[in-house]
């Protein structure tokens, strides 16, 4: 790593290669050096000391299994570049950038987690959707690491030789909406002002301040801004301390202090109600704050971490007043007007200036958003339809949430699936399971317990083996999604460890998943035919332990449900136990041990004994 990453990736004096560090070390008596690089291929032996090994990044949990065994002292360089800094460098202009992207089919993923623990990424990101939370990938942040690759999962796909397609969004004439729109009145800098910007890394928050303090530096105010920036890390904890003052000699500080605090642009909800951001709020601070749920570490050590946005906000609110506070989705917003969430924090920076949060005037913030000299036309319109949610947010109004589906609707649409999933008797087999299950269940209680079993024996039943794979690539609109998102001559290739072309293991003794080019879409009509063929005697994955398991959860989901229909006050959870298989995620490997660690859980509750538990 050739950069200070953590604060702000400085260059480091007086380099040391990769090549000095070995020989330095076996200078110092080392014996057992070894080297891991997200490009190997750059380095060559005969440049190290003798016994030195070379290995890809993918190995690294082996060759630390190896280091360990070794008696003594021994060496792992493991040379790659920061992420965040190589990405900072592309936006520079001054490392080139792959023609190379990531996307995740949706309805091919579990929402397992796997890739998320590969990678360590908070580019993949939990996605709501009818069937439960899937991962996507943000690529407007994606560092192009490509380490979730290595997630056991036939979802990614990577986009090799275009480039994204410039979104407009589907969006009105901003100048239109501000039409009749009076200017806010602004606060004076008589006494000065203290604005606290929070936010999180690789999202602009720093820029957010650089645009006020240049705006009051137009308009001759004296402007200071203390930026910290969670150690430089991409989707850290931003705080930007920002102080305004008539001219220059009254600002004697540039920490704003506890308590002090007389706006906020509160770009993450999470960052904002932390505590070292709280402590600069009281009764009567105004707050503009983006309750969008963006990711954070718990996305990544917990895939169904839930991010309390309403509590956090309601926090926010006691602490300020609640008539103090004003919030939306700005990611939500700027993805649907502008295509792009990158404008989120530019769109949040209008409505806090039409709010009236902001000593600057609107000529001024525009001179400085010019001066910035990125994207000046896309974040004008961001100021400006901030500025209208701020006014009349209902011109900007998104459609109202639909109302959650009956529970007639939600068998009718997962029985169709499933009859595309694989043919009409077998969709029949999922409404006669779940009939005979809520008859047999007493009134009070049939509607609720039959919808978490539709859920679950659904899922079990449309099991993801390379028939259903092949069909979800082909039949589900995935490749629009690709052509709508790019454009130019590109090819798409699909990252799989199909069973029957295994070439060896991962670092993780898994299956080794491999890159197929284009040719693999017809592989895909070939297999989408053959679906038929699931679960007959002719079926060549059939007989594999995997297709056995899969096969078999669907007898153990149907064997719960009826020894839920004949229970009666046992006291036992029968809604937490018939939602469990909706935790059997994953594929391979990744599933099997996922299938016996819930069906354990399951056997422990139905040991309870009776009365333990409200059922």
């Amino acid at each position: 790593n050739d950069a200070v990453a953590m604060t702000g990736g400085q260059p480091v004096d007086g380099p040391v290669s990769v090549q000095a560090i070995a020989h330095i070390c076996r200078a110092e008596g080392v014996r057992r050096i070894a080297l891991v690089s997200d490009a190997p291929e750059k380095f060559r032996l005969a440049e190290f000391p003798a016994g030195t090994t070379i290995d890809h990044r993918r190995a690294l949990d082996r060759v630390q299994r190896d280091l360990r065994r070794v008696p003594g002292v021994s060496v792992l360089i493991y040379e790659q570049a920061c992420a965040t800094e190589k990405r900072r460098r592309r936006k520079r202009g001054t490392e080139k950038d792959p023609a190379k992207f990531v996307m995740i089919n949706e309805l091919v993923c579990e929402g397992c987690g796997d890739c998320s623990i590969a990678s360590n990424c908070l580019s993949i990101e939990p996605v709501e959707t009818e069937f439960g939370r899937k991962r996507r990938v943000n690529l407007s942040t994606c560092n192009k690491d490509f380490s979730c690759l290595e997630g056991f999962c036939p979802s990614f796909v990577t986009v090799e030789g275009g480039k994204r397609r410039k979104k407009a969004g589907a969006a009105p004439d901003p100048e239109a909406l501000l039409a009749g729109i009076p200017a806010p009145s602004l606060p004076t800098l008589d006494a000065g002002f203290d604005l606290l910007v929070t936010g999180v890394g690789g999202t602009g928050v720093v820029t957010v301040g650089a645009l006020i303090t240049m705006a009051a530096h137009l308009e001759g105010h004296g402007a200071s801004v203390l930026d910290f920036t969670g150690f430089a890390q991409k989707f850290g904890p931003v705080l930007s301390y920002i102080r305004l003052g008539p001219d220059p000699d009254a600002l004697n500080q540039v920490r704003v202090d506890a308590g002090a605090a007389d706006a906020v642009i509160g770009c993450d909800v999470v960052v904002s109600a932390s505590p070292k951001a709280s402590a600069c709020y009281r009764a009567g601070t105004q707050v503009a704050l983006n309750t969008a749920a963006m990711p954070t570490g718990d996305i990544v050590l917990r895939r169904d971490a839930d991010l309390a946005i309403p509590a956090r906000e309601a926090a926010i609110a006691g602490a300020v007043g609640a008539g103090n506070l004003r919030a939306f989705d700005a990611n939500r917003m700027a993805e649907r007007l502008l295509g792009d969430s990158v404008f989120a924090n530019v769109m949040m920076l209008g409505f806090a200036w039409q709010l009236g949060l902001l000593p600057c005037g609107e000529a001024a913030l525009m001179r400085a958003i010019a001066l910035n000299g990125v994207a000046i036309e896309a974040n004008t319109a961001a100021f400006a339809y901030g500025r209208v949610m701020a006014a009349t947010p209902a011109a900007l109004a998104d459609a109202p949430p639909a109302p959650e589906d009956s529970l007639a609707a939600l068998i009718d649409r997962r029985a169709e699936f499933l009859t595309a999933y694989q043919d009409a008797a077998w969709a029949q087999r999922y409404r006669d399971r779940l009939t005979e299950f809520e008859v047999a269940l007493p009134a009070d209680r049939a509607e609720a317990l039959t919808r978490v079993a539709a859920k679950s024996l659904f899922k079990l039943m449309s099991y993801k083996d390379e028939y259903e794979v092949a069909r979800l690539h082909l039949e589900t609109g995935f490749e629009a999604r690709i052509a709508a998102e790019f454009e130019g001559r590109f090819r798409v290739h699909h990252h799989l460890a199909p069973p029957i072309l295994s070439f060896g293991k991962d670092s993780r003794g898994r299956p080794r998943k491999r890159a197929f080019g284009p040719w693999m879409r017809g592989a895909f009509r070939l297999l989408r035919r053959l679906k038929t063929l699931r679960g007959t005697r002719w079926d060549p994955f059939g007989r594999t332990a995997e297709r056995r398991a899969e096969r078999a959860l669907i007898g153990w989901q149907e064997d719960l449900m009826a020894r839920c229909a004949h229970a009666r006050g046992d006291g036992r959870d029968w809604a937490g136990i018939l939602a469990a298989a909706m935790e059997i995620r994953g594929f391979g490997p990744v599933k099997e041990e996922a299938a016996q660690r819930v069906q354990a859980q399951v056997e422990d509750a139905l040991r309870e004994p009776r009365g333990t538990r409200s059922g």
